[in-house]
């Protein structure tokens, strides 16, 4: 009888180590986010995309020493704090060379604040997340990790019980298995552990979606609830409000930085061809967008983002610009993002139906420059015509002649080439970040943007590529 008794508790151990070995060796970093969290990114494999990364002009730019000197600076940064707590640079080295993950929740995370020039602001960024967010790290060394951690936030660190840390004020820390979690609470941190042992607390299990993640071999990767996510730029913008979820990925080759955003929606749309000709206007700005002009209701919401105001002349202003996109074939807005200089241009628009509408805006007509002006918020906004096409913004007719005759056309861009082939979109977007770099910190970067949107069925697809 002794010897089935420990027949089936041998056979049972078994089972248990199966069944344990199983669930880790399918592990994920992303196993620490909770069902009930809105919002996870992860960087897989870090220092394998390093050197790839170092190609995009603009990352060369941030990372290099004749740029920003990011690479150098984190370095000197690291040398430094072996010298002062004794950790090795490898052992954070290590860990931001693996995955990465950071998750959220009640929180919208705006990945326009993603980037910045300041290598301060990623220490901040981490030293302030919210309570219902964390950051987990992979390392070998978690006393070690936790020592280092606490010398680059510039705060104290003291053990807790259960292996676990109080860094600064308010972030908690500890590990399980290969990962360490640094949590804005003690609560959020003890969910990630317990999450991370109990798959059935997964986000990871709730839907065969992130089987994709899991698989796939990716740089930058995540998923977002609705509104949990933005991004915008003035004309281009990410709008998961209406959506059930968001996934992205991204990857990195041949000089560029290529990231798609993935929108499930809960209705179905489908995106329609465009003919356009956005390759003729001069290279006079950094910002170029086009959208269809029978998107009123976008095209009202782009010129808000240009005036980021309001006063008793901003509806009738809206009033003019929706009745010029309703009577042209397509509408290009042109500018320059540093400055908030712009200019609207309506294709195939009419004069008959400029002067209808500029009657109603109350404009005054300059009949020696040949264009209409009003007094808006103290600055002077213009409305003319050339050839087939209506203008409005802040630049008058003189100033565009001046660049048609003086500057090359955007179609001689080199990026161009793949710009003027998407031709199925609701709204796409070049941006030179290269201009804006040269014009805000005086260096020369050949760095240029380009975001698009297409929908078809449930799905709509939100893609940036950055050289």
């Amino acid at each position: 009888m002794e010897k089935i008794v420990d027949l089936k508790l041998a056979l049972t151990i078994f089972f248990v180590i199966i069944a344990l070995t199983s669930v880790l060796a399918d592990s994920d970093i992303i196993d620490l986010v909770h069902k009930d969290y809105d919002f996870f990114i992860r960087i897989s494999s870090g220092g394998g995309w390093y050197e790839e990364l170092k190609k995009v002009p603009f990352f060369a730019f941030v990372l290099n020493r004749k740029g920003l000197g990011f690479e150098e600076s984190f370095l000197r940064i690291l040398e430094d704090m072996r010298y002062r707590t004794g950790v090795l640079p490898t052992v954070i080295q290590d860990a931001i060379s693996t995955d990465i993950l950071f998750a959220s929740k009640g929180i919208q995370i705006d990945l326009s604040n993603v980037v910045s020039f300041d290598i301060n602001y990623y220490f901040d960024f981490v030293k302030t997340i919210a309570a219902n967010s964390f950051f987990a790290f992979q390392t070998k060394s978690p006393s070690q990790f936790v020592k280092g951690i606490a010398y680059l936030l510039s705060v104290n660190y003291k053990p807790l019980p259960n292996n676990q840390y109080l860094l600064g004020d308010t972030l908690y820390c500890g590990y399980t298995g290969k990962y360490f979690v640094i949590a804005g609470s003690k609560t959020a941190l003890e969910l990630a552990l317990k999450t991370y042992a109990t798959p059935d607390m997964q986000l990871s299990r709730t839907s065969k979606v992130f089987e994709r993640l899991r698989a796939g071999t990716f740089f930058i990767s995540g998923y977002s609830k609705p509104e949990a996510l933005r991004f915008n730029l003035p004309g281009a913008s990410i709008d998961s409000s209406e959506s059930e979820y968001v996934l992205f990925y991204s990857t990195v080759s041949a000089g560029n930085f290529s990231i798609t955003f993935e929108q499930k929606n809960k209705k179905q749309l489908t995106t329609k061809r465009i003919s356009e000709n956005i390759g003729n206007i001069p290279m006079a700005w950094n910002y170029y967008l086009s959208v269809p002009s029978s998107d009123t209701e976008s095209v009202v919401e782009i010129l808000k983002q240009w005036l980021q105001g309001s006063n008793a002349d901003l509806a009738r202003v809206l009033e003019f610009v929706s009745a010029l996109s309703n009577s042209s074939s397509n509408v290009y807005v042109v500018g320059r993002l540093e400055t908030g200089d712009f200019l609207f241009i309506f294709d195939n628009s009419n004069t008959k139906a400029l002067e209808t509408s500029v009657a109603k805006l109350g404009a005054k007509y300059d009949a020696q420059k040949q264009e209409w002006n009003i007094t808006f918020q103290s600055s002077k906004l213009y409305t003319f015509y050339i050839a087939n096409r209506v203008f409005f913004g802040s630049i008058d007719k003189t100033k565009y002649e001046q660049y048609e005759k003086t500057r090359g056309r955007l179609k001689e861009l080199p990026m161009y080439y793949d710009f003027s082939k998407l031709t199925t979109y609701d709204f796409k977007l070049l941006l030179d970040i290269g201009d804006i770099i040269k014009s805000t910190t005086g260096f020369n970067v050949s760095s240029k943007m380009l975001f698009w949107k297409y929908t078809t069925g449930y799905f709509s697809y939100y893609k940036i590529i950055i050289s």
